[in-house]
């Protein structure tokens, strides 16, 4: 693809990933109440549905997001984007319309059809219209715009769920908006301005033909010598997103049967983790490499902080040093993520479509896989949870340590 350097682009693109991500914070702290209240879920099935919903929308990402790259590296990724932002818009809608069970499986199934891939899309247009030299800076940014939309999703659950909303129309005409259904209308409000907005102003890539693209060997899921290039960067984005979704999915969870706080605390949790995130990625791409050299080692240490973390919220029970945990957790997270995204970015600049689709895609079966095994670990015993998913980043700290001493021996 050609690079074209805009401003009004790298802008545009930001706020895409902060109102798609923005969908996720609000589903999380709202979904146990909405599950329970609106669709009427036995308590006792709670833990298996909020598992099961969530893992719907990486499901489809694992599916979905090489293919999506692929089409992003040909006919530019504008109008993926456009698609994306239409189904957001519908899932939401749809979600706060449910009333039963089915609808509300329907409703993550469709969306997550049309939506799933906007994250691996954008993050593609942004690596095409940065230099090298600035891409771990611009994906920094792409990190704080995801991390400020899981921020503000639990604000405005917490804003908006106070109460029902009443549209009257004269006197014959009355709609009643359940509380728990009223924070998806309103980011369905936001998405519809946000295509709106892409639709004026984000400009479109031309793609530009490699020769390469034409290869017969490059038609199957791994091109040969594409696994020796990319596989251990994509094992690593697994991890990273199987411990982070395990952890956002199992928390409200754990809270809420703790029956020690609200809903309040939930979102309160999740905004701590997010405002950190974005507060520091920024700072670890400007300035990480003044204080530790090595990217590598950069992301050794965050799996190595964020797995020793996640057993504390086992074993206290104060609020305040549950936030200042999380906090620490986000932390961990954000000396990893930007520098994840720019070695993955800049591996083979030619195929950033390809290779960031797969990134998604493999994140995506560790968000698959992280309510799923956590939710089931959840059943067997509330803690476990925290103590596999923190031994499992600490080993792979371990082996990213392991890694950089064979490297630099050799």
């Amino acid at each position: 693809m050609k690079r074209h350097s805009s401003n009004t682009d790298l802008l545009m693109l930001l706020a895409c990933l902060f109102v798609v991500m923005m969908g996720y914070g609000v589903l999380l702290p709202v979904l146990p109440f909405f599950l329970e209240r609106i669709v009427g879920v036995a308590p006792d099935n709670i833990a298996f549905h909020f598992g099961i919903l969530t893992a719907i929308y990486p499901v489809t990402l694992v599916f979905t997001a090489p293919l999506w790259g692929r089409v992003t590296d040909r006919i530019g990724p504008k109008w993926p984007i456009i698609i994306g932002l239409g189904g957001f818009t519908v899932m939401q809608v749809m979600i706060a319309l449910s009333t039963s069970l089915l609808m509300l499986y329907v409703a993550r199934i469709v969306g997550s059809l049309f939506s799933a891939f906007l994250v691996p899309v954008i993050n593609t247009f942004i690596s095409n219209i940065t230099e090298e030299t600035n891409r771990t800076k611009a994906m920094a940014w792409a990190g704080t715009a995801v991390s400020a939309g899981v921020v503000t999703g639990p604000g405005i659950s917490g804003l908006l769920v106070g109460s029902n909303w009443h549209l009257r129309w004269e006197t014959s005409l009355h709609l009643l908006i359940d509380r728990f259904s009223v924070p998806f209308i309103v980011l369905a409000l936001v998405g519809i301005l946000t295509l709106v907005f892409a639709l004026a102003f984000l400009k479109n890539i031309k793609p530009v033909e490699c020769p390469q693209a034409k290869s017969p060997e490059t038609h199957g899921l791994f091109p040969q010598g594409k696994w020796r290039l990319f596989g251990r960067l994509l094992i690593l984005s697994l991890i990273l997103q199987l411990g982070i979704t395990s952890f956002e999915s199992i928390f409200p969870l754990f809270i809420k049967d703790s029956g020690q706080f609200s809903v309040a605390f939930i979102g309160a949790g999740l905004l701590i983790c997010g405002l950190v995130m974005a507060v520091l990625q920024p700072v670890v791409a400007k300035w990480g490499r003044l204080f530790i050299a090595h990217p590598e080692k950069q992301m050794a240490i965050g799996f190595l902080i964020a797995g020793l973390t996640l057993p504390v919220f086992v074993l206290v029970q104060s609020q305040w040093v549950i936030l200042v945990t999380i906090g620490i957790f986000g932390l961990g997270s954000s000396l990893i993520v930007p520098n994840l995204l720019a070695l993955v970015s800049l591996k083979e600049p030619k195929s950033s479509g390809w290779a960031l689709g797969m990134q998604s895609s493999f994140s995506g079966i560790g968000q698959m896989a992280g309510p799923l095994a956590g939710t089931a670990l959840y059943a067997i015993s509330p803690g476990s949870p925290f103590y596999v998913t923190g031994s499992l980043l600490v080993a792979t700290s371990f082996m990213g340590f392991h890694h950089l001493n064979k490297s630099s021996r050799n």
